[in-house]
């Protein structure tokens, strides 16, 4: 089975940190659940944030618009669970 690693940050926070080879989707985008919606519903999803909170929001919805594999995490469990790095934006 396929997994997708989504990061609903902020394309900022994105940026400053984000788990490789995760794809950003801003919960608080108004257009989330369209964007979402287009996406495989038959695949893993692992959902992060920074602490979780807004990862478990966006599972919530997932849910509800049909998806059925989907886990919340924070980044750091995120990381753990896919065994993926955490990258960091090296500042000048």
């Amino acid at each position: 089975m396929s997994r997708i690693i989504l990061d609903v940050r902020t394309p900022e926070e994105y940026a400053a940190r984000h788990v490789d080879g995760a794809i950003n989707l801003n919960f608080h985008d108004p257009d989330f659940a369209r964007r979402i919606s287009e996406f495989p519903k038959d695949v893993e999803y692992v959902v992060y944030c920074n602490a979780g909170g807004r990862a478990s929001r966006a599972a919530t919805r997932m849910k509800t618009l049909g998806f059925t594999d989907v886990t919340a995490y924070g980044i750091m469990g995120a990381s753990v669970a896919t065994g993926a790095t955490v990258t960091y934006r090296r500042e000048p």
